[in-house]
This record gives C-alpha cells, sequence and structure tokens, in this order.
C-alpha cells in the first residue's frame, strides 16, 4: 500500500511545451511597431486637437449666418419714364449691377450649367469637397493655369458674402467654418439663390440676371443652354472667359461646362453638340443713362443725392419715377442736335480734325468702321463655334441682306475722303465698305467761318470740293439718300455752338424733357439749369403783363418815336429798333407783336424800373437785374428753366407752377419715400377783388378830366387788384391778364417774329428773344397743354453770327421737339376766363371798327378797358431825363 496519493496523469495533448526563443530581430520590430502605433495615436489625437483648437480659434468673431430674409445685397436704382413704367427704363445708378430674381424663377438649365461647372457634388456635400480640391488641384496642374476651382459653391458664398477677400490660411479656416454653418442654416436652394444672384460675372454684371441682361439682352427666363453653359464659365475668372474680350477661351469654357453637364447627366449627347454648335449674339455693354438724355438723368442723380446721400443712390435700388418718357429725350436730344448743327454750318466750316496719309492708314480705319457699323446698328457680334466674334454674321443672322442696309437714311456717321471730280463737282466717300456720293450742293454751305470782327460780311462759298476737302479727309456725312441709285451724302460737322431746351407740362408741371448742351460728354454743364444769360425780347412779354395790370391795353398807342437818354458816364444813349427804324404811333399790341424796342423802354419807363423788377420776381425769376431801362431789352441774367417756369404762367391763367422733375421716389421694400403729385388747377381761376387801399392807384380811379393824357403812368382805365391776393399766394398773375398776353402771343406766332411756328398745326403762343451782336437767341412757346423754352449761343458769350436771331436760331428746334411733345395731348384752344372780352378794332390804329371790316382783327381785352369809337389817346411821354448806363457785358 502506497502512503502517499499518485499524481493523476496528464491528459493526452497537454504536455508543456518548450517556449521558443524570441530573436533579437524580431523583438526590436516588435517595439517599433507598438512605438509607431504610440506614435500614430498621439499624433493622430494631437492633430485631432490641433484641427479642434484651429476651428475653435476662428470660429470665434465669425460674422452671423446670413439668411435668405438677411440678403440685401447693393442695389440698382433705376429711373422709370412715363411715371414708373417698367417699359420705359431711362437710367440707372448703382456700384454693383445686380438684379436680384427668386430661385423659382431662375431656369434650371442655369443652375445645372453652374453646378457641372462649379460644384458637381453640391447637392451631396456639407459646405466642402475634399475630391473636388484634388481633381482641381490636378487638372490646374496639368493645365499650367487655373482651369478649375476647388471651391464648393457654399464655399464661395460665405467668402463673397461674408468675408474680406483677402488670400490667406486663417481666411480659408473662417471660410471651411462658415460653410459648415451655412449648410446647417441655409437649404440648398437657399445657397444656390444666394450664389447666382451674388455672383460677378463680368462687364459690370452682377449675379446671372444681369448678365444675361447685359450679354444677351435678354432675362434669365429666355435663356438658351448654350448661352446658359457660356455664363456657367465666367466665374473662375471673368474677364478671362468673357466673350467680348478673349471669345476663344470664353468658347473653350463653354465647352467646358457643356461636357461637364453631359456627364453629370444634365444633358444628352444631342444637346451638348448642338449647344456647342450654336452661333451665339453677344451683345455689347449698354449705357443706358446715354441712351435718351444724360443731362436729365444727370440731374436726377444730384437731386437724388442731395436728398437721400450718395449710398443710398448707389447702394439701395430706389426705383424712380419721373413725368418724362424716352420718346420725348429723344426728341429733345435729336433737336437740339440737329438745330445746332444747322446753325454751326452758317457760321461756316472749320476743316477737318484728322487726315490718313497713306493707304494702309485709309484701310485700317475703314476695317474699324465696317466693324463699328454692325455694332451700331445691331448692337451684337456673334460667337462663333470656332470661336472667333465675327460681326457679318450677325448680318446674316438679322437678316440684312446688303452692309448698305447699315446706313439709315437721316443719321450722321464718318467717313474718308477717296477721289475729288472737280469737274463733276462730287466727291467719294467711304464708310466703312460703303462708297457714296458727296455732290457739290450738300457742301457748298462749307465757306470759311464769318470773321467775328466783322460778322455782316458774307464768306464766298466755294465752288470746286478741293476747295474744302482733300483725299484721306476723315469727315462726318449725313445720309440723304440710300437706295438703288446709290448712297448720297451731305457735309457735316460736330456744332461748337451751344443750346439748351426745357419742357413742361402746363397743367401739371412735369418736366416733359430737359437737354443742357449739344454733347455731355464734352461737356457736362447745364446750360438749361446752370446758366445765366440774357433773355433779350423773349423777357418783354413779362413788361407787357406788367403794363396790363397798370392799366394798358392792346388798343394803347404808344409813340415809336426816337428818344435819347443822357448819361453822365457814357455819354447819350439812342435806342432804336432791330430794324433801326421808327414807325410812329404804334399800338400796344403791333408793339410786342413786332417785338419793337423803343415802345418797350417807353413802357418800363411810365412803369419804373423798380416796378417791373418786382413783377418778374414775382413771377419768379431770381436772376440779377440791372437798375436801369436796360431791362426793357432783357438784360437780366436768368436761366431758361426760370423763364419756362414764368411762360407757364400763361396757360395756367397766372397760377405759379412748381416744376415736377421727378414724380415718386420708392425703397426696394416697397415704401414710398417721395411722392410729388401735380396741384390741380382750379375749375375756374379766381380773379381777385378790388382793393382801393392796394390798388395801383392807391385809390380808386380819378375821374377823367384830371388825368394827362400826355402822363402815361395816368393811363389807367380801372384800376387793378393787387396780386398775389392774401388769401391765395399761388395766384401771381391775374387770369384776365394771362389770357390777354397768351392771345397777344398767339399774333406774334401767327403775324409776328414767331410765325415759323404756325407750322405746328396747333394753337401756339410764344416769343422769340435776340440780345446785342446776336449773342444770345431765344424762343420761349407754349400751347395750351405743353410750354417749351429753347437758348442758342456760345459759352464765352461772343457772337453767334449776323442775322441769328431767336426766330432763325432756336424757333426751329422748338418747333422740332413740340411736333412730338404735342402728339399725346388733344387739339383744342386756350381756356378764356370769366372777365374777358373781345372786340374787333384796327391793328394800326387801335379804334373799334365793323367785325367784317378788311381791316379788322378780333382782340381780347379785360372787361372794361376796351376800346370805343372814340378812344385815340395816343401815348407820348416827354423826353426823359433819367440818367441811363447801359450794360455793355
Amino acid at each position: 500500500m502506497n502512503k502517499h496519493p499518485q499524481t493523476p496523469p496528464k491528459p493526452k495533448g497537454a504536455e508543456i511545451l518548450p517556449r521558443p526563443k524570441v530573436s533579437a530581430e524580431n523583438e526590436r520590430k516588435e517595439k517599433l511597431i507598438k512605438s509607431f502605433l504610440i506614435l500614430a495615436g498621439s499624433g493622430l489625437l494631437l492633430m485631432v486637437f490641433i484641427v479642434a483648437f484651429v476651428f475653435w480659434k476662428f470660429s470665434s468673431g465669425l460674422p452671423k449666418i446670413i439668411t435668405v430674409e438677411d440678403y440685401k445685397p447693393l442695389g440698382v436704382t433705376r429711373v422709370l419714364g412715363n411715371n414708373g413704367s417698367e417699359d420705359a427704363l431711362m437710367g440707372e445708378f448703382y456700384k454693383e449691377r445686380r438684379y436680384l430674381v427668386p430661385y423659382d424663377k431662375i431656369p434650371q438649365v442655369v443652375v445645372k450649367a453652374f453646378i457641372s461647372a462649379e460644384d458637381d457634388k453640391f447637392f451631396e456635400h456639407s459646405g466642402f469637397n475634399i475630391t473636388s480640391i484634388i481633381r482641381a488641384g490636378i487638372a490646374n496642374f496639368r493645365a499650367g493655369h487655373v482651369v478649375q476651382g476647388g471651391s464648393t459653391i457654399t464655399q464661395q458664398v460665405a467668402k463673397s458674402l461674408l468675408l474680406t477677400p483677402e488670400k490667406s490660411f486663417g481666411r480659408k479656416i473662417k471660410e471651411l467654418v462658415l460653410s459648415g454653418r451655412i449648410e446647417k442654416n441655409l437649404t440648398k436652394q437657399q445657397i444656390l439663390y444666394l450664389y447666382l444672384n451674388q455672383i460677378y460675372l463680368g462687364h459690370g454684371a452682377y449675379g446671372v440676371q444681369a448678365a444675361s441682361r447685359i450679354y444677351y439682352r435678354k432675362n434669365l427666363a429666355d435663356i438658351t443652354l448654350a448661352e446658359a453653359a457660356l455664363l456657367a464659365g465666367m466665374p473662375q475668372a471673368p474677364s478671362k472667359y468673357s466673350p467680348l474680350l478673349n471669345p476663344k477661351r470664353a468658347k473653350e469654357r463653354q465647352l467646358y461646362v457643356l461636357r461637364r453637364m453631359f456627364e453629370n447627366k444634365h444633358i444628352t449627347q444631342l444637346e451638348m453638340s448642338d449647344a456647342a454648335a450654336l452661333p451665339l449674339k453677344v451683345f455689347h455693354e449698354e449705357e443706358i443713362n446715354d441712351k435718351y438724355s444724360r443731362f436729365l438723368i444727370e440731374s436726377i442723380r444730384k437731386y437724388l443725392t442731395e436728398k437721400y446721400g450718395e449710398k443710398a443712390v448707389i447702394y439701395d435700388g430706389l426705383n424712380v419715377s419721373i413725368p418724362s418718357s424716352p420718346e420725348l429725350a429723344r426728341a429733345a436730344r435729336k433737336s437740339l442736335q440737329d438745330g445746332l448743327r444747322a446753325v454751326d454750318k452758317r457760321i461756316g466750316y472749320r476743316g477737318v480734325e484728322e487726315n490718313l496719309d497713306t493707304p494702309e492708314k485709309t484701310e485700317e480705319f475703314l476695317k474699324r468702321t465696317r466693324v463699328e457699323l454692325v455694332e451700331e446698328k445691331l448692337h451684337h457680334q456673334v460667337l462663333m463655334p470656332d470661336g472667333k466674334l465675327d460681326p457679318f454674321e450677325a448680318l446674316r443672322m438679322a437678316g440684312l441682306t446688303n452692309e448698305s442696309q447699315l446706313l439709315d437714311v437721316g443719321e450722321i456717321y464718318e467717313g474718308v475722303v477717296t477721289a475729288i471730280d472737280n469737274k463733276k463737282k462730287t466727291t467719294s466717300v467711304f464708310v466703312g465698305a460703303l462708297k457714296g456720293e458727296l455732290p457739290m450742293e450738300k457742301m457748298r454751305w462749307a465757306h470759311g467761318v464769318r470773321d467775328e470782327k466783322n460778322p455782316q460780311m458774307s464768306q464766298a462759298e466755294p465752288v470746286f470740293p478741293s476747295q474744302v476737302l482733300k483725299k484721306g479727309d476723315v469727315i462726318s456725312v449725313r445720309v440723304l439718300a440710300n437706295d438703288l441709285k446709290g448712297i448720297v451724302f451731305g457735309l457735316e460737322q460736330k456744332p461748337a455752338v451751344q443750346g439748351a431746351i426745357y419742357s413742361l407740362e402746363a397743367q401739371t408741371g412735369y418736366v416733359l424733357a430737359m437737354e443742357g448742351g449739344s454733347d455731355f460728354v464734352e461737356s457736362e454743364f447745364n446750360r438749361a439749369m446752370q446758366s445765366q444769360r440774357q433773355p433779350g425780347s423773349s423777357f418783354k412779354p413779362l413788361i407787357y403783363a406788367a403794363a396790363l395790370e397798370k392799366g394798358y391795353t392792346p388798343a394803347s398807342i404808344l409813340a415809336d418815336s426816337p428818344i435819347v437818354y443822357e448819361d453822365a458816364e457814357s455819354g447819350k444813349w439812342k435806342p432804336s429798333n432791330f430794324e433801326e427804324k421808327f414807325y410812329g404811333d404804334t399800338t400796344f399790341r403791333q408793339a410786342l407783336i413786332k417785338s419793337r424796342n423803343v415802345p418797350t423802354i417807353k413802357i418800363v419807363q411810365s412803369l419804373s424800373v423798380p416796378f417791373v423788377i418786382d413783377y418778374a420776381k414775382r413771377l419768379g425769376l431770381n436772376g440779377q437785374f440791372n437798375q436801369d431801362l436796360s431791362i426793357s431789352l432783357g438784360s437780366a441774367s436768368v436761366s431758361l428753366s426760370e423763364m419756362t417756369k414764368a411762360y407757364a404762367l400763361f396757360p395756367r391763367l397766372g397760377r405759379k407752377v412748381t416744376p415736377i422733375l421727378i414724380s415718386k421716389v420708392v425703397d426696394r421694400e416697397g415704401k414710398v419715400l417721395e411722392e410729388n403729385a401735380p396741384i390741380p388747377l382750379p375749375a375756374e381761376p379766381k380773379i381777385a377783388k378790388l382793393d382801393p387801399v392796394n390798388s395801383p392807384t392807391g385809390s380808386a380811379l380819378p375821374s377823367p378830366s384830371v388825368l394827362n393824357p400826355n402822363d402815361v403812368r395816368n393811363r389807367i382805365f380801372i384800376p387793378m387788384p393787387k396780386y398775389p391776393p392774401p388769401d391765395d399766394a399761388d395766384q401771381v398773375m391775374d387770369p384776365r391778364v394771362a389770357y390777354v398776353m397768351t392771345h397777344l402771343m398767339k399774333e406774334v406766332v401767327t403775324y409776328g417774329t414767331g410765325h415759323e411756328a404756325t407750322n405746328l398745326g396747333r394753337s401756339a403762343a410764344g416769343k422769340t428773344g435776340t440780345t446785342n451782336d446776336y449773342i444770345d437767341a431765344w424762343f420761349m412757346g407754349f400751347t395750351p397743354f405743353v410750354v417749351t423754352g429753347v437758348w442758342v449761343g456760345f459759352d464765352n458769350q461772343k457772337s453767334i453770327g449776323h442775322l441769328e436771331t431767336g426766330a432763325k436760331a432756336a424757333l426751329p428746334i422748338w418747333l422740332s421737339f413740340m411736333k412730338e411733345a404735342v402728339k399725346k395731348y388733344p387739339d383744342t384752344d386756350f381756356l378764356t376766363p370769366r372777365g374777358v372780352t373781345f372786340a374787333s378794332i384796327d391793328p394800326s390804329s387801335g379804334k373799334l371798327v365793323a367785325p367784317n371790316s378788311s381791316n379788322a382783327i378780333k382782340e381780347a381785352f379785360i372787361e372794361g378797358t376796351q376800346p370805343t369809337a372814340s378812344d385815340s389817346t395816343t401815348i407820348n411821354p416827354e423826353t426823359s431825363t433819367e440818367f441811363f448806363k447801359e450794360d455793355t457785358d
């Protein structure tokens, strides 16, 4: 028996094997791996910590995430004619030309084009795309220049709206942080809305709507696949990929975008091929402010800037409604320019500014002009599939079968003299590739410039074309005919003489048109508003109106006879009429109609100079007045706008008018900031009652027996009420006086110096004005609905030329414009107020005659002042001893 228990046997397979020996090399490898893993893990943790710290560091102080409601980018202030018509855009003010368009109004072809070009994973990523960044880097490396961008659309929104344009590592981190936040706060559609409205696409276009209008002259809703792809290729480098500046590169980018759209299955291969092969009309940038009336638009800009500040005008996107219209603005501009050219021709030909003395220069000039003709006519060229701009493909696409169709009859172009034939008295002129003839009779006006020291000496007209032109001369020509017989030109030159036109709607005061000079680019000085000139005889109606208030009548007799005024400084002043004749006893009406100077001087002498000046200021003239009788001849300094405003009193029956340049201003939210509704005229003007204390005589009318018939200051037939009446400050002229003056100025048009105005074919009234030495020429005229003034002269106040009167220089401009201005108004006569009566009188004697008499004319009178058969008193004041100092300026 064993004393110790037996050790149980070990199960099979449980033997303890000897531990294998580990080699030193393997042990070292294990340690290295373990160390690497520890370092990698530590590095990863450190990197995560650093990244987290960097993001935390750059996240602080970031701008607030913008929402769609918060998005208020720089806007465009628009000037809309016809009191706010969307179809009458006449001007724009902006720093960034942008027109917001809602996302649901953006065509999907535009969305897909930009996503394919800029961020094809836009709807999948959360703000940034590592794959896109790598792909862009490879593509750019292969191309040797930037052909793709790595930033997502979300990153571009963050950079554009919320960050500065600086290029730095810190800004890039901020961009990534903001991109993530934007993705969390906004939908993909909202991000696209911000992006497509904010992005810059060259040539002043911010956003896809502005780009579509600038490049294609169409709204975004009408854009095609080919056009959308061209725009989508621009964001990376708008100038570099501009179809106008770099058409070949622009075409390459368009093809890239189309290919990406196909690869992303947005379009079919056939659609891609068709769009790539399609010629595209590409328009040149248009300056809308220059299209109609730069002077008018600039006046509006100045007004808005003064009232609302420059920031509001160029940043806040105001909508400005104005009474003027594109048609009236264009008519005013053309009428003034054509009229000034006609005046300038009579002054003489100043010669050409350039001569092309080699065939190479001529060929280059004509080649350039040929392209410019297409651009002027069509305003666009065509981007061809080969990446070239072809202006002549634009002709074919426009359906023009002959280049001669580029020249419009009546328009002016630059041409080159290529041959002169003195025998046939004709000159060959090329405009682009088009040849025309300039006959001698169409350039006979091109005599030498009139001698200023001897303006009455006429210059001999040229007989042969070689006396005026030579081969290679660059000249301005007007197309007079363009038909199967050929093209006929007339010689033109850019006018040196200046002018202005200003027009109001009589019933409202709406400013219908304003042109302040012949060319805004050469001179921004607005001669309609800023220039102070002598009105000459156009001031006389205000004098005669004052005389009517003092008791004169259209039948009053004035002595048109020599008169001498003594002046201790300048000696004797002997005023005369324009014709340098005296006509003896002359009726008041005849003196005005024929614009006689001497009778007018005697009227002012009888009224007193201070009274006439005060009267003119009451009517709205705020210029400088000489305190002497020279005001009789219009020596005051006034602006055209002031004179037009004063003349508006006549069709308004004496009621003051406030010109309305702007009818309404609305901000981008639709809030009305300003509204200038016209003050309606009363249905019937109120005639002030006589106040004997304040009447011109200071008391009731004296008995006729105590009046000296030779003292014009006592020639008051009835006492007149004082104007403006205490209860109506706007009624600055007696309605009866206003009408009688209107009737007299209708006679000026019918029988007097304004006779050419009868060609308007409407009831019209007005007055010419011409100053000493023909320095200023005026015509102030009106119908029942439109009042328009025209001034012509030189800025340096030199003579326009011998016999360049208001009737000759200014009236044709007025007539040309008014033919357009009166179209929308009824053809009616002037309203006759109560208190006016008519009488048949002899125009020479002023006496009553039978209505059926051969010499009878029907004249208007204030009731109680019409003549009787025995009323033949002659006004013949004694020679005045009042000193008079002639104005020589």
